[in-house]
């Protein structure tokens, strides 16, 4: 079986993390907190521990799991909620913080006998640059590593309900994106051609200065699939700053708007996250 360089970072990386699986749950907690956060909140979290005490339930009926381990995946939600809730506000910031600067590193690393597809990566809008660094460099890391070392970590039925939760949560953030490009293109181009026929003077707005502007390496379909979802948010986001320019629409409903973007990508950057430090400690142990 080939391995992954078990680099100096990635021994960081897992031994800061996964000093207790709770620990790094709780780092979630971080979220509740807008100001330096992606805009998800204390609610996102909780839906994410309760869909996996569900998990827990169904591999344990389907006979994937048995008792004892199922027991332990319900005693560490339950200990995961307890720390999130005695987790100080401050904590959380510098938690994500942390996360994002460990994110940018794993980017800066090449992993060894890895195939992968450079993408010049440009984000116009501030927003969606901590959502791009607190979780796209895990899934990125995860998506190979489930690759080579899914089956042993997770086994072969545990495995494929993984996938496929990571497949259904990427179909839907996929579709949405989509869509609201869609919308929001032909929203703008109806809009802009009434204001042109009656003679109103038309804002055209550039970003000069993107976000983010820099090259990575995929590593695989899926993470290239992640990316593609937030770039194309944010040419939708350029349509909205057109329409804020020139009074079409408020900026309170645009920040509403993309808020609603964060929130769906947040259960699938927390369950990939997870599922990075849950595959590191086999790549450590190889």
């Amino acid at each position: 079986m080939s391995t992954v360089a078990d680099t100096e970072l990635e021994k960081f990386v897992t031994e800061d993390a996964l000093d207790g699986a709770s620990k790094a749950h709780a780092e979630q907690a971080a979220q509740a907190t807008r100001e330096g956060s992606d805009g998800a909140d204390d609610g996102e979290l909780e839906r994410e521990l309760t869909q996996m005490e569900a998990d827990a339930d169904h591999l344990h009926k389907e006979g994937v799991i048995s008792t004892d381990d199922a027991n332990m995946k319900r005693a560490e939600v339950a200990k995961t909620r307890k720390l999130f809730r005695d987790l100080p506000g401050e904590e959380r910031i510098a938690i994500i913080k942390r996360r994002r600067e460990i994110g940018r590193l794993l980017m800066e690393r090449q992993l060894s006998g890895a195939a992968v597809v450079a993408v010049r990566v440009r984000l116009n809008h501030t927003r969606l640059k901590p959502l791009f660094e607190q979780w796209w460099p895990y899934l990125n890391r995860m998506s190979i590593n489930m690759q080579r070392f899914g089956q042993s970590t997770f086994g072969a039925d545990d495995k494929e309900v993984v996938n496929t939760f990571f497949e259904k949560q990427l179909a839907s953030i996929e579709a949405y994106a989509v869509e609201q490009l869609r919308v929001a293109g032909g929203y703008r181009q109806q809009k802009e051609a009434e204001l042109r026929a009656n003679n109103d003077f038309v804002f055209e707005p550039t970003i000069p200065m993107p976000a983010l502007d820099i090259e990575v390496e995929a590593y695989s379909r899926f993470s290239m699939r992640v990316l593609t979802a937030i770039m194309k948010f944010d040419r939708t986001m350029d349509h909205f700053d057109f329409m804020v320019w020139n009074g079409i629409r408020d900026q309170s409903d645009v920040d509403d708007e993309t808020v609603r973007f964060l929130k769906k990508v947040n259960p699938l950057g927390v369950r990939g996250y997870m599922t990075h430090l849950k595959l590191m400690t086999t790549v450590r142990s190889l």
